[in-house]
């Protein structure tokens, strides 16, 4: 049977549920419901979360949580909500731009400090809208922190506002003719959700909570410890909380009255504006609240719709008979983690995106770094053996026929082939003779092989170069190749009507403008219909040379008109061609 835990961790309590069972049949095992005292809050908030942490591991010992299926539930204190609207609606798409799209819509963020999640509200070939929610990440990562410390790794962590929503869309409270706002009620802060037709249309933060009206004189302590100038942090912590709860314990209680009073009212009174923004099809027939309770706030009415304690649990399912609206976003949470939900938040994505891959390919990439290094292993050694066969049996014994047969040995009957021999031979041939312990200088036998291979190749190239067997000077650029590229030119065009009438080629030393080259002098007649037809092929032949790679330079001709005026003749037109870059073009 499967089991999951969610635990909600707010500034000031915290609240647990563990599920048994399935989806849609499940059943509570433990609840609780407890608080920090002021000390632990104030080390909390401050960053330390050793305190926090023993309480949560007293409590999931004493519940019996389990610890590998958990889901965190962070308050909304510090969350934004933001509707976007995007071209596309392909998942991978989303993640990669969601962070550039919805950057300026959170100008009290910055965005490499918050943890940005989404849901998806509505898709279609055109695009998507999406509900964006943002986080600061040191209060993700504190929460995280505490949970690990005291032994409870979350697989997920979500706001409670989501957490709400998955519980009351579980409850079948919602239908697709009816809307209903639900609320969720924390120590600073109120989360609103609107949800129209059985899905949720719109979230918003209200920034005042249950304990809200303590802000005042919370903050006043603080100061004054921070003041007291205590050195030791554990001490300033003490200080800072024992400040605190004199601070409350010596509020006056018709004032405290007063402010609890004046804190549900700008709670109805936002809950009221956010009815009168909803954008849905359907009139808001009813509110849902849950979380920490307010003195009024049930079985009342805002804007003439009722108020109703939001009640996720099931008939005798294990939940309390008294305040179980408290407990609605842990239930949510481990709701989720059993495979319910509509919504799937997760503001672990940045954590977990790397390391989550790496952990689904670790044990495979392992396995065959495994299976690759035994099979190497076997190669190698088998590989090994058979060298060493060859290098003993094989080719050391042919290594040594060959040095008998080009420089000579003892115990080779007949004179060495090479006359006079190469001393340096001799002396490789030697160390080849008898016992032979390859290492140092003594190369194994192929490789001692391949080097005398190569000497007997440089041998021989200066042998070569001695006898005048091989020129390294180069060769002048060649006359008859400059006059190919050039009448090939000439003869590209199927619409000229050319006439050659002489055509020669000088050799051109280098200097400083101009590489070595081949100098053309070109006599032709080009024959058209007119002299300025003729005269637009000309300046065409002209341009198809200088388009050449290995056309240097082409000098205008003065141009005669041919007898009848049906062309244009020209005489000795100079063309520069080098032809090496004839055949480095080619070679590209």
């Amino acid at each position: 049977m499967a089991r999951s835990c969610g635990i909600r961790i707010g500034p000031r309590r915290f609240e647990l549920v563990v599920l048994d069972g399935s989806p849609k049949r499940h059943k509570i095992s433990a609840y609780y419901a407890g608080e920090f005292t002021a000390e632990e809050t104030t080390a909390y908030l401050a960053g330390d979360v050793s305190k926090v942490a023993e309480v949560l591991k007293d409590a999931a010992a004493s519940h019996r949580v389990p610890k590998e299926n958990v889901s965190l539930v962070l308050p909304a204190d510090h969350a934004a909500y933001r509707r976007i609207t995007l071209p596309f609606a392909d998942r991978g798409k989303i993640d990669q731009v969601i962070k550039f799209e919805v950057e300026n819509e959170l100008p009290q963020f910055d965005i490499d400090d918050v943890v940005v999640d989404y849901h998806v509200m509505s898709e279609n070939d055109q695009g998507a809208e999406l509900l964006v929610s943002a986080v600061p990440k040191d209060c993700v990562s504190r929460a995280i922190q505490a949970m690990e410390k005291a032994g409870l790794e979350p697989l997920e962590a979500e706001l409670e506002s989501s957490a709400m929503v998955n519980s009351a869309l579980a409850a079948d409270i919602s239908h697709i003719d009816d809307a209903q706002l639900l609320v969720h009620v924390g120590e600073h802060s109120t989360c609103v959700a609107v949800v129209a037709g059985a899905e949720l249309r719109e979230m918003r933060v209200i920034h005042i909570g249950a304990m809200s009206h303590l802000g005042a004189e919370l903050s006043a302590a603080s100061a004054a410890a921070e003041e007291s100038g205590s050195d030791a942090d554990e001490g300033a912590a003490a200080d800072q909380a024992a400040a605190e709860e004199t601070a409350v314990d010596a509020l006056d209680p018709i004032e405290m009255n007063r402010r609890i009073d004046q804190a549900i009212r700008r709670i109805r009174r936002e809950i009221g504006r956010t009815i009168s923004a909803a954008r849905t099809a359907q009139p808001i027939d009813a509110i849902y609240a849950c979380g920490m309770e307010l003195p009024g706030l049930i079985g009342s009415t805002v804007l003439d719709v009722p108020v109703y304690v939001l009640d996720c649990f099931e008939e005798d399912s294990g939940q309390p008979s008294e305040g179980s609206g408290q407990l609605v976003a842990a239930y949510g949470g481990a709701f989720r983690q059993l495979g319910g939900g509509v919504m799937a938040p997760s503001l672990r994505r940045e954590e977990l995106s790397y390391s989550g891959a790496w952990e689904r390919l670790e044990f495979p990439i392992a396995f065959a770094a495994l299976m690759l290094t035994t099979f190497l292993g076997m190669v190698n050694i088998v590989q090994i053996r058979k060298i060493d066969a060859l290098n003993y049996t094989g080719i050391l014994q042919y290594l040594r026929n060959v040095n008998a047969f080009i420089v000579g040995s003892e115990a080779s009957r007949g004179p060495a082939i090479l006359n006079p021999v190469p001393k340096d031979l001799v002396v490789r041939a030697r160390a080849y003779e008898g016992n032979v312990e390859f290492g140092g200088d003594v190369q194994e036998p192929l490789d001692e092989l391949e080097t005398i291979e190569r000497m007997i190749n440089k041998k021989v190239l200066d042998l070569k170069r001695e006898v005048g067997d091989i020129q390294e000077v180069p060769l002048p650029p060649s006359a008859f190749t400059a006059m190919t590229c050039v009448l090939g030119v000439l003869n590209g065009n199927d619409d000229w009507r050319p006439s050659l009438r002489a055509l020669k080629a000088d050799y051109v030393k280098k200097n400083k403008d101009l590489p070595e080259h081949t100098k053309i002098r070109l006599s032709a007649s080009f024959f058209a219909d007119s002299v300025a037809e003729a005269s637009d092929d000309i300046t065409a032949f002209d341009s198809a040379l200088r388009e050449q790679p290995w056309c240097l330079e082409v000098e205008p001709a003065t141009l005669t008109p041919t007898e009848g005026d049906l062309g244009l003749n020209f005489r000795a037109k100079v063309i520069l061609v080098d032809p090496s870059k004839l055949f480095s073009s080619r070679a590209d």
